[in-house]
């Protein structure tokens, strides 16, 4: 019975360790990028000719600059793009 204790204890630490080995690997390995993440600048969603005038954590946020410029006549119109994480305004001038 004692054998059988122990043998089962040390199965248990050897998959514990190799769980663990196996685990370690995994997160050192560098993640992958494809070219097309890696290399896409923000300007890539300006309309021809528009300005970036700041980028915003929430589209909220993003729309109400763009509407306080309107009204300040800063611009005539203004756009809110999905950008990585963030959304960009864009305006006319």
């Amino acid at each position: 019975m004692r054998g059988h204790r122990i043998t089962v204890g040390l199965l248990a630490a050897l998959a514990l360790t190799g769980t663990l080995g196996m685990g370690t690997a995994q997160a050192s390995a560098a993640p992958t990028r494809t070219p097309h993440q890696a290399t896409r600048p923000d300007t890539a969603y300006a309309p021809p000719g528009w300005v970036l005038r700041g980028k915003y954590w929430t589209r909220g946020g993003c729309t109400e600059a763009g509407q306080e410029g309107v009204q300040r006549h800063h611009w005539d119109e203004f756009q809110c793009a999905n950008g990585a994480m963030r959304w960009i305004l864009w305006t006319n001038r």
